[in-house]
């Protein structure tokens, strides 16, 4: 994703400079589609074709925002059940240390945890037990008591919603990437001897952004 936005910014700063000829060309048609998938195609007079590859871009990038949004939203109610059920504020935390929430009832149970691992790494020798312990217990701000087994399955419950929906909006904003790589590909080979590149896209499962089918090809 950075890679291709500095090739954009690339782009945009070069479209001023390039004569009239060569945005009448099939490079400028190339251009176009960097910019927007659908557009080179349309310049081209294949409007048909430029419709679908600006329809799939809006599609992507639609999911995309709304896969940002429901892990924002599962975000927010984990964040609110830590404070209000466990007492502890989660806000920057590390993925380890809202698993070990999501693990133990409380930092107490979890710090006996530790001190397990210790007397099994360490079996003879107590300053390393005890200086295992003292580098991974949680004590003061950092530590919680979950206010019931509910809440605290509902916690995981949030937290792993929320990192499936984030991990989504990739996914998806790399299909937006690809689909505009496509576009410019599509570009490149369009006349009216050679119709270019085609793809499609279907969702198998209903409402799942995840389960994305693209295909591409090629008429000869």
């Amino acid at each position: 994703m950075k890679n291709f936005a500095l090739l954009l910014a690339s782009v945009l700063i070069l479209l001023p400079g390039i004569s009239e000829a060569d945005l009448s060309s099939r490079k400028g048609a190339m251009l176009r589609s960097v910019l927007l998938p659908g557009w080179g195609q349309m310049h081209l007079g294949h409007s048909t074709r430029g419709i679908v590859f600006m329809s799939l871009d809006v599609l992507t990038w639609t999911g995309v925002g709304l896969s940002y949004l429901e892990g924002t939203f599962n975000r927010d109610d984990y964040r609110w059940l830590a404070v209000s059920e466990a007492g502890v504020s989660v806000s920057g935390r590390s993925g380890d240390f809202l698993d070990d929430m999501s693990d133990f009832a409380s930092s107490a149970e979890f710090n006996d945890y530790i001190h397990r691992l210790a007397r099994y790494y360490y079996p003879d020798d107590p300053d390393a037990q005890r200086a295992y312990f003292e580098s991974h217990a949680l004590y003061g701000g950092d530590s919680w008591d979950w206010s019931s087994d509910a809440a605290r399955n509902q916690f995981t419950d949030r937290l792993r919603d929320s990192r499936q929906w984030f991990r989504r909006s990739m996914y998806i904003a790399a299909f937006a990437v690809v689909n505009r790589v496509v576009s410019v590909i599509d570009a490149s080979l369009l006349d009216e001897s050679q119709p270019g590149v085609y793809t499609s896209l279907s969702f198998p499962e209903f409402r799942d952004f995840s389960s994305v089918r693209f295909s591409i090809g090629a008429r000869f």
